[in-house]
């Protein structure tokens, strides 16, 4: 395996976590949502954070992730540059 393929695994596999961390912020984004609803249906005094957090941080990693692991080819071509022209 030459070191342009390994580092397009690497990126893909580095893609692919972000990805699940953007997916996993977003997920308890929604669920805070749902909890905030309820707790202020209660009214209870209860100190959730804010759901903002969680989409300020889900939706640009989810981005990242997704143009690691696409772009991948792309990303590898631009590090390994032919030297020969």
């Amino acid at each position: 395996m030459k070191p342009s393929e390994l580092f397009g695994v690497v990126v893909r596999t580095i893609g692919f976590l972000v990805i699940l961390y953007g997916l996993w912020n977003l997920w308890a984004g929604f669920e805070n949502i749902f909890e905030n609803i309820l707790s202020a249906s209660e009214n209870s005094d209860a100190d959730l954070p804010s759901s903002l957090s969680y989409f300020a941080f889900g939706v640009p990693s989810l981005a990242l992730g997704i143009v690691c692991f696409f772009l991948a080819d792309w990303i590898v071509k631009l590090a390994y540059r032919d030297s020969s022209q």
